[in-house]
């Protein structure tokens, strides 16, 4: 065991890949594994349908559609029209015609007949059948034919898998008769989402097969009957005439096709009603501007008010006479979908996974980012490529899955490793990152020691707003530089005005100004360098947005700063075996509830009123407003907490007028004239600098924090001994 702990790093990109390939192999066909996978295999048929060439030309689809309604009538139509159109299309030798519904209920007996009369004129007319539990259905079904159409014998495999039924609805006597019956079952292909991908080339009616629309139709554009076809359930439909074999298509257990969808646009498709027009112009030796020569007709509803539709791959709303259509081409074209076997993928994946972890083992992390993410597009482009090239289905969902897991683990392992050597590496030398107070050491000649000083500092606290969202933003490397940057520029600053870091806390910058070093105007020095640290940072937002590749949350990214000033004990603190130069004290908390507390205020630089006066005492050119006199949480006796807007001299005129504002909304507050403070923040709220929806991250300002607190206290007077004090309840 122990060699394992001390060589489980070596061993970890031997192992782990064959243990997530057996993974993989175990939830291979879970349902939300192949929901999932449906949708890359989506997005691939999108991604091809804009280079994919025309459909077979024999194939036309004769649409309801909305003018067909409009020029007819409401559907259902009578047999008649039907009847007349077949009529008007007898002398110019389609294939076959094809309806994509039921006649499935007499009608007016002659207008029956004649319709069934007119069929029998075409070879290959064809009509549609139902396998279902209709109310409309009668007793089980056991006929071994419908009218002319016999079921299949010839059969391989365990017929209750094929979709189907044991009633159905199936064309009236005399149409049966007279014309093919297909089966137009054309249900959601999957358990897992409604998408139609697959349909069915045989249906199970009683305890016999009887050929769908597509595959009846197929037979009759090769003038074969179902005696022709060969059914080994779970592996092929083969068609064999005359002359031997003609055609093997691919299907699964239950007898389906799975689609192999092209651009569904790229169907030929002519109107019903303006089809009768022409034919009726041209009678029977005239030219037709749609071709129906030796082509196959397929009549079905395209009108969105009508009822057959469903979504496919390429539609979220598509007519289910396309996907026959598409179905069909695919038939005719001998065009399959062949999917990727599991045993050769996952090898493939395996060989694919070792290889990658071993490229990356030793490499820097950014490497160990980028190689995976270049290997996964990689490998979509492949799928992509060859499934446009051959029709050839790569799961895409699973390996992808796979490799992230297997190089995130590996990532994490090796972070967690870096963490830990950083750790080791830091405990030994942080006692000496401040340089000040090394160069202070060095000076003295003495070595460090447990304990420390009361001086009077100014306590510096900064946290960048919003932080969290950054690393779910940013890559590691991006995070890194982003953040190297920013603690340069602001650390920099502070260290220009005589203060000290004393330490990092991810974002966060703890600082101070005063030690090690003392000075009279540490106050200043602190609020001069949060003046700067905020003006620097629009500089960088603008360096960072000129540079591009940065996120908006980079260009909008905003520091919060706290200051108080006071005694704190400050010194080499810690354990003996590890110190540290830092602060402590109640005034140092003080600095930090200024820092956390300036969001309730929607302020970003917000100070103490000893920091303030202090300042002023040193220079008198920094401009603060009063923002509350308030009780932080951890704390009895109350504070005074300003707002450092800046120096003086640059204030634009517009804040200026703000402040103005707000002082005298200010003096109504205090006086309990709840009215006219709430007008008077109203109309401060107007100009203030920072207001929601102009300033990036801006959720609130003072000026409108003051008009809830104005109705607070209306509704909850505190009293004639009030002295303007209140109570935070959060940190």
């Amino acid at each position: 065991m122990k060699w394992i702990r001390k060589k489980w790093r070596l061993l970890l990109p031997l192992f782990l890949p064959p243990v997530l390939g057996g993974g993989l192999w175990v939830v291979w066909s879970n349902p939300v594994v192949e929901k999932l996978e449906n949708v890359t295999v989506d997005w691939r048929f999108q991604a091809r349908a804009p280079s994919d060439g025309p459909a077979d030309p024999r194939i036309l689809i004769v649409g309801i559609g909305e003018r067909s309604l409009a020029e007819i009538g409401r559907w259902p139509w009578k047999r008649g029209i039907h009847q007349e159109m077949l009529e008007k299309l007898r002398p110019h030798g389609p294939t076959a015609v094809v309806f994509d519904f039921l006649f499935s209920e007499p009608s007016e007996p002659e207008l029956d007949q004649a319709f069934a009369d007119e069929l029998a004129w075409f070879p290959g007319a064809i009509t549609g059948a139902s396998a279902d539990d209709s109310v409309f259905s009668s007793g089980r079904f056991t006929a071994d034919h419908i009218g002319k159409t016999a079921a299949l014998t010839k059969i391989i495999g365990d017929i209750r898998q094929v979709e189907g039924n044991d009633t159905g609805l199936v064309p009236i006597p005399d149409i049966a008769v007279s014309a093919w019956t297909g089966f137009v079952n054309v249900e959601p292909s999957s358990r897992v989402d409604p998408v139609r991908r697959e349909l069915p080339l045989v249906v199970r009616l009683g305890d016999h097969l009887f050929p769908s629309m597509v595959l009846q139709t197929l037979l009759q554009s090769l003038g074969l009957q179902t005696d022709a076809v060969e059914l080994e359930l779970g592996k092929a439909l083969r068609i064999t005439g005359p002359e031997g074999h003609i055609r093997s298509i691919p299907i699964d257990e239950a007898g389906k096709l799975t689609i192999n969808f092209r651009n569904l646009e790229r169907l030929p498709q002519a109107d019903y009603a303006t089809l009768y027009r022409e034919l009726a112009a041209a009678g029977e030796t005239g030219t037709l501007p749609t071709p129906v020569r030796d082509r196959i007709l397929i009549f079905g509803q395209v009108a969105a008010g009508l009822t057959d539709f469903g979504p496919t791959p390429l539609e979220n709303l598509t007519a289910l006479v396309k996907v026959q259509a598409a179905a069909l081409d695919s038939l005719l074209r001998e065009d399959f979908l062949t999917r990727a076997p599991r045993v050769p993928v996952i090898a493939g994946w395996l060989t694919l996974a070792w290889i990658s972890l071993l490229a990356v083992r030793k490499a820097p992390v950014w490497i160990g980012v980028t190689v995976p993410t270049l290997l996964i597009l990689g490998y979509v482009w492949v799928g992509q490529a060859v499934f446009n090239r051959s029709s050839l289905l790569l799961p895409v969902f699973l390996p992808v899955l796979g490799l992230v897991t297997t190089h995130g683990i590996t990532l994490v392992d090796r972070l967690v490793a870096e963490v830990r050597a950083r750790r080791r590496v830091k405990s030994m030398f942080s006692s000496y990152v401040a340089p000040a107070v090394v160069d202070q050491m060095i000076a003295s000649g003495e070595e460090p020691q447990l304990g420390g000083e009361e001086c009077e500092i100014t306590a510096f606290f900064s946290d960048i707003q919003g932080f969290s969202s950054f690393s779910e933003k940013l890559t590691p490397p991006q995070l890194v530089t982003l953040m190297n940057d920013y603690l340069t520029e602001m650390s920099d600053i502070l260290l220009n005005h005589g203060g000290t870091v004393d330490k990092y806390i991810g974002d966060a910058i703890v600082g101070m100004v005063g030690a090690p070093l003392p000075c009279v105007d540490h106050a200043h020095r602190g609020c001069a360098a949060a003046i700067e640290m905020q003006l620097r940072q629009i500089e960088l937002r603008e360096v960072w947005r000129r540079q591009g590749g940065w996120p908006e949350i980079v260009h909008e990214m905003q520091t919060r700063i706290g200051m108080n000033s006071g005694p704190a004990v400050i010194g080499n603190m810690g354990s003996r075996r590890k110190l540290n130069y830092t602060m402590m004290g109640d005034n140092v908390n003080l600095a930090a509830r200024c820092e956390s507390g300036a969001k309730s205020y929607g302020v970003y630089t917000m100070v103490t009123g000893e920091t303030r006066r202090l300042s002023m005492k040193a220079r008198d050119d920094i401009t603060f407003r009063y923002l509350d006199k308030t009780v932080v949480k951890g704390r009895t006796l109350p504070v005074a907490m300003y707002e450092v807007v800046g120096f003086t001299a640059d204030l634009p005129s517009g804040t200026v007028d703000c402040l103005e504002r707000f002082a005298r909304a200010m003096e109504r507050y205090l006086a309990q004239d709840w009215s006219a403070a709430i007008r008077g923040f109203e109309s401060a709220a107007e100009v203030e600098p920072h207001r929601p929806g102009l300033f990036p991250g801006v959720e609130t300002n003072p000026s409108l924090l003051m008009i809830q607190r104005c109705h607070h206290m209306w509704a909850n007077p505190p009293g004639d001994d009030w002295d303007g004090v209140y109570v935070m309840k959060t940190k």
